[in-house]
């Protein structure tokens, strides 16, 4: 059903037979009567031609990003599909020439008119209109259309991107929503369908954006910082055994950055010191070897547990240099005293 081998300016073209007909069905309510069959046929040529020339816009500056794009006219439009961009504002550029060409296209045959035969009135309005209509219905802020695809890359630039995406999919979804009604009370009923399809398609992808992994990993960011917080308010209340299992469990969560899990393994260090559980404490402090707070610890805890020996081997590792002069003496006197 497609023909391929055909090329626009070098730039691969393919179109479905079924563009077509969906063209014909699009321009269905058109008075056939008073355009005959060559004019309609002629206005669908035209509206092909738009949506071509739309689909060139986004493959032109494709191109000149050295992306290797390729145009496709397919049933309800068009795709142009290229390499990935190598910058945000690349994608912004080429997601926006598509509707800045038909409204180039539009301005073409609105002030080239007057050269075109008094017959062509009838078409050139209408190709006007077609070219108006399709940029700006494309520009919409409903993914995937061109606005929709522009407002992802705004917001990706400015916020996280998970809540890029919901916030791209649920300020689609209320778009479409408000839109197709309004078309709907318009009697446009086919722009009302488009945008009821649209309106399930991000739906379900921001379902499938919240149950994806980058969602899973907040979730459970939230749930270890839930646990952590609920630690440190045991810890000072001297609840020192409650603050050793909430850390324990926020340690178990999945997906926990490092600085997360050196955070846990100082309050496990500091909880089972205090508690005067000191071989823990040593290893969860060992943990975290850039740490001045970690290296009090175990400088307190071997002190309690009166090693010269291990004292000796605290004392010539790295940790060693992050304690003061003077407890360093301390630990010395200690080291010969216990030997």
């Amino acid at each position: 059903m497609e023909r391929s081998g055909l090329s626009l300016f070098g730039i691969p073209v393919t179109v479905s037979l079924w563009h077509f007909v969906w063209m014909f069905v699009l321009l269905y309510n058109v008075d056939t009567r008073e355009m005959g069959f060559a004019g309609t046929a002629l206005l669908i040529l035209m509206a092909s031609f738009s949506v071509l020339a739309h689909e060139f816009g986004h493959a032109g500056v494709a191109r000149a990003f050295d992306l290797d794009p390729e145009i496709y006219l397919v049933s309800l439009g068009g795709i142009t599909r290229h390499a990935p961009p190598r910058r945000p504002w690349h994608e912004f550029a080429i997601v926006l020439a598509g509707p800045m060409m038909n409204f180039a296209l539009a301005a073409a045959f609105y002030f080239g008119g007057a050269l075109l035969p008094a017959n062509a009135a009838f078409i050139t309005s209408w190709v006007i209109g077609i070219n108006l209509v399709w940029g700006i219905y494309n520009l919409l802020p409903v993914w995937p259309m061109d606005g929709g695809q522009l407002m992802r890359v705004v917001l990706k630039k400015l916020l996280r991107p998970l809540l890029a995406d919901r916030l791209t999919h649920g300020i689609s979804i209320g778009v479409a929503l408000v839109i197709g009604l309004l078309l709907l009370r318009m009697g446009s009923i086919i722009g009302a369908v488009f945008l009821a399809m649209s309106l399930l398609q991000n739906w379900r992808m921001l379902q499938d954006v919240n149950d994806g992994h980058d969602a899973k990993v907040q979730q459970k960011h939230s749930r270890v910082r839930e646990l952590v917080a609920e630690a440190r308010g045991a810890f000072e209340q001297a609840d020192y055994a409650t603050a050793t299992r909430l850390a324990h469990l926020a340690r178990s969560e999945p997906y926990l950055s490092q600085e997360e899990l050196d955070h846990i393994w100082q309050l496990l260090a500091l909880s089972e010191v205090r508690a005067g559980h000191y071989e823990p404490a040593i290893r969860y402090a060992e943990r975290v070897p850039q740490s001045a707070d970690m290296a009090a610890v175990q400088a307190f805890a071997l002190q309690a547990l009166g090693d010269g020996g291990r004292i000796k081997r605290f004392l010539a590792s790295p940790s060693a240099v992050l304690l003061s002069t003077e407890r360093i003496e301390q630990l010395q006197d200690q080291a010969r005293q216990t030997a």
